[in-house]
């Protein structure tokens, strides 16, 4: 904030002469209250996941023996900036964006990328002028700045994303706008509905060239656009604090095309149920416990007839439910550094067809235990640590055989190191 101050002298030094010595008082006032209504907030960090199983991913690629491993290292980083201007109005920028190198190596599928991915933009102004309720207006926008179009090997580094942070690395032009409105039912608990709409541009992915069979082509992809609506309740009193949510979703028609041109309809994704949850609790000063989780279901995607003319629903779903549940313990010490041990699981209950990385994604438990540690520097700076080990056992039969009748039974494990660190200016 104190790139501010500069313009903050100059107006105040463009008085008449004599009144130099009463703009300094308006100057000090200036620079305190930009110092309290804004606050930028930066945050970066590090995570690296190594994993190994008996296959690699995707699952049903040939030959269906050997052993799947690979690497992931992701770095994150936001940078927030939130203010009161006044007091009926707030404002919430974000800029996200980041790295990733992946590496798979299996029998068939061998492969590595490093690439930026797509950078997110969004803003949210609320208004607090109105007495029992305070509307808000918000925008995502999803640059692409990653990597869409993975050509020859380089495919196969697209991994799990039930495993990894990043389980493919670029898309095209997103745009998101929502509106909603918060209401405070009691002094312990809100009310937020809202509603939003995404508009999904065209981005490049590759294909195989027909003569060749390489991957060397390309084909534009166009996934449907998606409207959804939430609702959502927050109750925070004391010690206790709970957060809850439910939104619907459905999309539009999913299309393809070549050279830049749209117009072959490939499907649609049926429409999706999620359900989270988040909870904590402090015994006191020194001992907290917190947990969250969701459910997410997905009806029936419409699919092309035989005829290749018309969408038509499918005749099973083969998209999964998705239950995921995390946990953990913290114990804060005198001197600010607070650490504590963790807990995860997922299980997804059938095979499925993942749109958003156009791989099938098998069936699968995910347990995982570590620990996490955070200390606060100052009280600006914050570090924090996490260090998972992950155990996954996949289904031993991977769904109908338009996906792949074939794949073996799987099992793995992984190791997921992180380290970050928040900055407040």
């Amino acid at each position: 904030m104190r790139l501010l101050i500069p313009g903050a002298v100059v107006v105040a030094c463009g008085g008449a002469p004599g009144q130099a010595l009463a703009a300094d008082m308006p100057i000090k006032a200036v620079v305190q209250s930009i110092d309290q209504l804004w606050n930028i907030s930066y945050n970066s960090e590090v995570r690296y996941f190594s994993w190994r199983n008996t296959r690699g991913f995707p699952t049903n690629a040939a030959p269906l023996n050997g052993v799947g491993q690979g690497t992931q290292l992701y770095a994150p980083m936001s940078l927030s900036l939130t203010g009161n201007p006044n007091p009926n109005w707030k404002f919430e920028f974000v800029l996200r964006g980041g790295f990733v190198s992946s590496s798979q190596s299996t029998s068939g599928e061998r492969g590595s990328v490093d690439t930026p991915v797509d950078t997110q933009l969004s803003g949210t102004a609320t208004y607090n002028g109105f007495t029992g309720f305070q509307p808000f207006v918000a925008m995502l926008i999803n640059a692409p700045t990653g990597t869409s179009a993975l050509y020859g090997n380089s495919r196969f580094a697209r991994m799990d994303g039930d495993l990894v942070d990043q389980g493919t690395y670029g898309e095209g032009w997103n745009f998101g706008p929502t509106a909603g409105v918060n209401i405070p039912l009691s002094q312990a608990l809100i009310l937020t509905l809202s509603s939003g709409y995404t508009q999904r541009n065209p981005f490049n992915k590759e294909a195989l060239n027909p003569i060749t069979g390489l991957t060397t082509d390309t084909i534009s992809i166009k996934n449907g656009d998606e409207a959804t609506v939430t609702a959502a309740l927050g109750y925070s009193n004391g010690p206790l604090s709970l957060q809850g949510s439910g939104s619907y979703s459905w999309d539009g028609i999913s299309q393809s095309g070549q050279f830049g041109m749209l117009g072959y309809d490939k499907y649609r994704v049926g429409p999706r149920t999620t359900i989270s949850g988040s909870a904590s609790y402090a015994f006191d000063q020194r001992w907290s416990i917190y947990s969250d989780g969701f459910w997410t279901h997905t009806d029936k995607n419409e699919i092309l007839d035989p005829g290749g003319l018309a969408l038509i629903p499918e005749g099973f779903n083969s998209n999964s439910n998705l239950y995921r549940v995390n946990a953990g313990l913290n114990y804060r010490f005198a001197n600010g550094f607070t650490v504590g041990p963790t807990a995860g699981y997922l299980y997804r209950d059938h095979d499925g067809y993942d749109a958003a990385t156009f791989s099938f994604v098998p069936a699968k438990t995910r347990w995982a235990v570590g620990g996490v540690a955070n200390y606060n520097v100052t009280n600006k700076i914050n570090i924090n640590g996490r260090v998972e080990r992950v155990w996954i056992r996949e289904n031993e039969t991977p769904g109908p055989p338009a996906f792949a009748p074939l794949v073996p039974f799987m099992s793995g494990d992984a190791w997921v190191v992180a380290s970050g660190a928040t900055v407040n200016f």
